[in-house]
């Protein structure tokens, strides 16, 4: 009887093993044919029919990735690593999976793993990199963003995502010059550097006056005044004040290296500078980085056709608020890579940014179908309902829009003015006076005095209401002073 009892249980163990085979069998071929979801629940009868077996728990965690349950398949990832911790496939793919879920910093260390064990890895150093971006690492980011191009010239995302971390940098240094220096003249010919490539010749012309009066031998500010004369139609002027640029003495590159380094087209060598806090190395810093920033995007644009070339270009068409023209860029965008989550959600903005609520709301709502707790989703579908005159249905979004963690002024503004068109007043007043930052033309106090009276608080609706006015006397006062200061005028004689 022991001995048939041995037998029968040798039997049953062939019997298991061969049906474990069969499984894993069938498993395969469902994930050779792309059919994910069927072959999960195989993957999860064989992990624990076979506990600890780190090649079955891979497979299971791969299904769950590519049938796109990223949240179901990372913890199963983090255990292949524990117990091989170089699985360059569990790396990989834990790391897409935190980066499809927009968990940026948490892909960055299984991201670094990846590139020290591949270094060849382009790939992945691109992914890392852009991590890294998200995060606001930007040094690091165009650091490996460099290491791409120098190897893969023909790459647009590795450019292009050079181009915007040293925009982000360049933007850092502004904002370090800005809080430590505020009423610095730099910080006017910075302005106005932007205000030429948003073609607004006028405002550009006045920044650059401003500065030239108090650092007349700065090195741009001829140029550019060179380029507002030149683009207004004043050929002459613009001789005279190229002249004056070319005429200006050389610096000393012993005590004003960065300068020297600037000029000199060692863009690199004057972001050096960007650690100091004193204004001109800030100064130079900025027109440093946005140097490099429009070196990568020009080799950018000498490239085929590609998905970062119309981002690009929708970047800039956006910076000039050509809206319909920068929409139209992200659908041609979308046009190479039609299921890009990311690009949709810019062509929402876009079309928001442009009126077009009725465009906008569809493709919202698609992309609500996967984040329906998108703060700034629901804020778009919210706004746009509500500019449509709906704001019964606009309130449920916006009030998503105004629970995430990060503050949404806008958000804010367009909750309290759809309260107020529904006539909830007293419910609108807190929402309203979070976006008094907003009010530049006096609306919000407008609709916060409306608030207040509904609410029956009537000396508080009086001090929003005079607020109001005085915003809207402000306003036109600033208008006719710049509308005299910003007057193209000769150049100043020397």
């Amino acid at each position: 009887m022991q001995a048939a009892f041995f037998l029968v249980l040798g039997q049953s163990l062939l019997l298991s093993q061969s049906d474990l085979a069969t499984e894993s069998h069938r498993a395969k071929e469902l994930m050779a044919a792309h059919r994910f979801a069927e072959a999960i629940p195989i993957y999860e009868h064989l992990v624990k029919a076979v506990p600890g077996n780190a090649g079955l728990l891979l497979n299971l965690a791969l299904a769950e990735e590519m049938a796109g349950h990223h949240a179901q398949a990372i913890p199963h990832f983090e255990a292949v690593l524990k117990a091989q911790p170089d699985s360059v496939p569990a790396l990989t793919s834990l790391a897409m999976a935190r980066l499809e879920l927009s968990q940026s910093r948490e892909a960055i260390a299984p991201l670094k793993k990846l590139v020290a064990l591949e270094p060849k890895d382009l790939d992945a150093l691109g992914m890392l990199a852009g991590a890294e971006l998200d995060q606001n690492l930007c040094e690091d980011a165009a650091r490996h963003y460099r290491d791409i191009t120098t190897q893969a010239a023909s790459d647009p995302r590795a450019w292009y995502g050079l181009g915007k971390a040293y925009e982000s940098l360049a933007t850092r240094a502004f904002d370090r010059l800005n809080k430590s220096a505020p009423q610095s003249p730099y910080i006017a010919i910075l302005l106005a550097d932007t205000r030429v490539q948003r073609r607004q010749y006028r405002s550009a012309f006045f920044f650059y006056h401003e500065a030239q009066s108090k650092l007349p031998d700065t090195p741009g500010i001829h140029a550019g005044l060179a380029l507002v004369y030149r683009n207004t139609d004043h050929a002459d002027w613009a001789a005279a004040e190229q002249k004056l640029e070319e005429a200006l003495p050389a610096p000393d590159c012993n005590a004003q290296a960065p300068e020297c380094a600037f000029l000199s087209q060692r863009f690199l060598d004057a972001t050096k500078s960007a650690g100091a806090d004193s204004p001109a190395n800030l100064f130079w810093a900025t027109k440093a980085y946005n140097e490099l920033a429009v070196q990568a995007f020009d080799r950018l644009s000498q490239l085929p056709e590609s998905v970062q070339i119309h981002a690009l270009k929708a970047q800039i068409l956006h910076d000039r608020k050509q809206h319909i023209d920068a929409a139209n860029e992200w659908r041609a965008a979308l046009k190479l890579a039609p299921d890009d989550a990311a690009l949709k959600r810019s062509l929402a903005s876009e079309l928001f940014e442009a009126q077009d609520y009725q465009g906008t709301m569809p493709l919202v709502g698609e992309l609500l179908a996967k984040e329906p707790k998108s703060p700034e989703l629901n804020y778009l579908m919210g706004a746009s309902l509500w500019r449509t005159e709906q704001a019964e249905k606009a309130l449920p979004y916006l009030e998503i829009g105004v629970t995430a963690q990060t503050e949404n002024t806008a958000a804010e503004a367009a909750l309290g003015l759809a309260l107020v068109a529904v006539n909830k007043g007293a419910e609108a007043i807190p929402h309203l006076k979070k976006a008094l930052a907003l009010d530049d033309d006096g609306s919000l106090h407008y609709s916060l005095a409306r608030a207040y009276r509904a609410a029956g608080q009537n000396q508080a609706a009086e001090a929003a209401m005079a607020e109001y006015q005085k915003i809207q006397k402000r306003n036109q006062e600033i208008n006719d002073e710049l509308a005299k200061e910003a007057e193209i005028t000769a150049p100043r004689a020397k």
